[in-house]
């Protein structure tokens, strides 16, 4: 009985090791994959930023041909909201080629703004004909210090797949003259990604954008690097690591390094 056990035993090992690398095969090959989807998940939060970082006040005069996308500006007075109309416009020529449609609602009502904080609601909104559904709220500490915080940010890709993303990030904002000319971010972002992973995106080194690049619809940092964890089960997971690296002229090298060590430069 031992020997016909022990035999057993031979007989199933090389299966179950097949079956073991035949699951790590797979996950190498869905690798490209999955970071293409993280990508687009920490780039659907970071292309609205700017929107975000403008003050009510700073909506009083702007322009729209200085905003990404050239939305249609309702500014409600009374409620101290202000509407952004993303719309088709052949005036609106920019180098960066992202597309929007949808609102997006900034309420700067009393209640908030009297204590610092302000709330950015997205409204049947797309970038690249993906939809972004939720609210995401901002407090300013100080003149230049905005903390961010969201719940439940949901991506749906034009494919058909959801993505489900919370946050916390401190912003630090610079301007010139009053001007708003850089925002510089810091924090996390953890949720589940299309196979139901779970994931997080630590901003290990500033996240910079630059307005006079976000101002021509240019919708990637021009530097900073990130973390990507993805779970594998309830005890394992895999890091992916991105860099962003500014060559000029508001263009910039995406370079992702997979957890297998291969590196791959995505663009939005």
């Amino acid at each position: 009985m031992k020997n016909q056990y022990s035999l057993l035993l031979l007989l199933l090992f090389p299966l179950l090791f097949a079956c073991e690398e035949d699951e790590d095969k797979t996950i190498q090959t869905d690798l490209t994959m999955e970071a293409s989807q993280l990508f687009n998940i920490t780039n659907s939060w970071g292309e609205s930023l700017y929107f975000a970082m403008l003050s009510w006040e700073d909506y009083q005069a702007v322009n729209p041909y200085d905003l990404p996308g050239c939305p249609r500006i309702v500014l409600e007075q009374s409620l101290k909201q202000v509407t952004l109309e993303f719309l088709p416009d052949s005036m609106c020529i920019k180098t960066g080629q992202a597309k929007r449609s949808g609102k997006i609602i900034l309420d700067y009502t009393p209640e908030n703004s009297s204590t610092g904080n302000w709330i950015l609601e997205y409204q049947n909104y797309t970038i690249n004909q993906d939809s972004l559904h939720g609210t995401r709220r901002f407090s300013k500490s100080n003149f230049n210090k905005v903390k961010e915080q969201f719940d439940d940010l949901i991506l749906k890709t034009n494919n058909g797949v959801n993505s489900t993303f919370s946050g916390d990030i401190d912003h630090t904002i610079a301007r010139l003259r009053l001007e708003l000319i850089g925002i510089s971010s810091l924090g996390a972002v953890t949720g589940t990604n299309p196979a139901g992973r779970k994931f997080t995106i630590d901003l290990t080194d500033p996240r910079q954008i630059l307005v006079s690049c976000s101002k021509e619809n240019e919708i990637l940092p021009i530097s900073g690097k990130e973390s990507w964890t993805v779970a594998r089960g309830a005890s394992k997971s895999v890091i992916h690591k991105i860099n962003y690296e500014s060559t000029g002229n508001c263009q910039v090298n995406a370079t992702v390094t997979l957890a297998d060590g291969r590196s791959l430069v995505l663009t939005p």
